[in-house]
């Protein structure tokens, strides 16, 4: 193999020295791909053989970023570049094998064979240059924790090229609640609809809202709106580009990304439903709320457009009837990530990947310790606080590999609830006062054969107040 005694002078000129260019033409005549990355993580060789692979030009993936997992832009040769990295531990290892699939993405989307390659690292730590060759080798990797961490990064590949087109890290996953949200972002980013995005705190909905935005009608001009802060008087100045833009002609189209219009109050609301109306259906509406949102009127009942309606100070903040109306067709809801356990290994995986791709960093994979702690950490802010807390990791780590002492003490020191000492347990009284009332009124219940004029008689209270407490409880239908 005298192909990897070339000296590290000789490859980092390998790419415009004439010295090295009949070295160069040996390797473009060999049938394996093989290509070159400087100290720097960007390629600066590449066989012709990788050409005819990747079925493009070389010489336009010179000076491509290429770190495993991502791209920090959407240019499809950046995805391309970025592809060809090698495996997280390389760099502890010097040396490794991993199942290169590359990946060009966008309009000429298209799957290119996968190869077998094997990485070898020259050089000393900051001037050290990666070689590949693709070909057929037998590398078995001596470290369990790497290996694992191979075969999760392989598995993100794997899920990146099947879903390419919604690849947001909200969606990254395989599991049921992963598996619905790709599917319901895949319907919304295929038409031009009115949508209702339904997200706990912290969930990235507004990036999920943009990009929906951009996948359904692609250079169409919106305007995003901060819900909670909007008057009539601001919400006309915030949409007034949009409105500007709609009166140039009777073709023209824009959105309006409305966050936390469940906040949003009900005069604001109102004014939007004035402009939705005005310019149906040529103004869209993608709208995020909570979860918990409620309609603030009876969304049944059919708007009066000669019936000015007036703020009632004594109703809850939430949706309007008008505004329920317009984003009846399609709704996204979003879930908690304490719900997608199964699923943060991966997201973990991808935003370390994103981080490390821009620069942020030089870990390429998390510790089975730390792995653990990210697991049973129930992440109050979710994907918010999960993207903080990695990049803390990112930046406190100064090897490959995140160990449990880089995470934020908050999650490394978190255990759960049934671990904790007795008096240190946090109390619902409400709840616990209103289960210890169900099995008293159950009891009673029981004792007088269901005879419920007993069963109040024995609680000491009154039959009518007995009969409240069953419907308060979800019996009050019972015979």
């Amino acid at each position: 193999m005298a192909l990897w005694r070339v000296t590290l002078s000789s490859v980092e000129l390998m790419a415009n020295s004439t010295k090295i260019r009949p070295f160069s033409r040996l390797i473009d005549k060999a049938d394996s791909p093989f290509w070159v990355i400087g100290p720097d993580g960007c390629l600066v060789f590449l066989s012709a053989a990788v050409g005819d692979w990747l079925t493009v030009e070389p010489e336009s993936l010179i000076g491509r970023r290429c770190v495993a997992g991502t791209s920090i832009t959407d240019d499809p040769l950046d995805f391309l570049a970025a592809s060809l990295a090698p495996p997280p531990g390389f760099a502890k290892t010097g040396t490794a094998s991993l199942l290169v699939q590359p990946t060009f993405r966008g309009a000429k989307a298209r799957r290119i064979a996968a190869m077998e390659t094997r990485f070898v690292r020259l050089g000393p730590a900051d001037e050290a240059v990666t070689l590949a060759i693709a070909g057929s080798f037998s590398d078995q990797l001596a470290d369990p924790v790497i290996d694992a961490s191979v075969l999760l990064r392989r598995e993100l590949d794997r899920w990146r090229r099947h879903h390419e087109s919604i690849a947001q890290g909200v969606l990254v996953g395989t599991s049921r609640a992963a598996q619905r949200l790709q599917k319901q972002t895949r319907l919304a980013g295929s038409v031009r609809s009115d949508l209702l995005i339904l997200s706990p705190p912290g969930c990235l909905a507004e990036s999920l809202a943009v990009s929906l935005h951009q996948s359904s009608a692609a250079g169409e001009p919106n305007a995003t709106i901060d819900g909670p802060l909007m008057d009539p008087e601001l919400l006309d100045a915030s949409l007034a580009a949009a409105i500007a833009h709609l009166a140039e002609s009777e073709t023209t189209k824009a959105t309006a990304i409305v966050k936390d219009i469940d906040q949003m109050p009900l005069e604001a609301q109102l004014r939007l439903v004035e402009h939705l109306r005005q310019f149906d259906p040529r103004l869209r509406l993608i709208a995020i709320a909570d979860r918990a949102a409620e309609i603030i009127s009876d969304a049944s009942a059919e708007p009066d457009p000669d019936v000015d309606y007036v703020l009632d100070q004594s109703l809850p903040v939430g949706i309007a009837a008008p505004i329920a109306d317009q984003l009846c067709g399609l709704t996204i809801r979003l879930v908690p990530l304490c719900d997608r356990v199964a699923d943060l290994p991966m997201i973990a995986t991808a935003m370390l990947d994103r981080r490390r791709a821009a620069g942020d960093g030089v870990a390429d994979r998390f510790s089975r310790a730390a792995l653990d702690a990210i697991v049973i950490y129930p992440w109050p802010d979710n994907f918010r606080e999960l993207d903080q807390a990695i990049r803390h990791a990112s930046r406190t780590c100064p090897t490959q590999v995140i160990g449990l002492e880089h995470l934020p003490l908050a999650i490394r020191s978190y255990r759960p609830n049934e671990t904790v000492p007795k008096q240190q347990q946090t109390i619902d009284l409400d709840q616990a006062v209103a289960r210890f009332e169900a099995d008293l009124i159950q009891e009673a219940l029981e004792t007088s054969d269901g005879n419920r004029a007993e069963a109040a008689r024995r609680l000491n209270i009154s039959r009518a107040r007995l009969l409240r407490k069953l419907e308060s409880i979800g019996e009050g239908d019972q015979p």
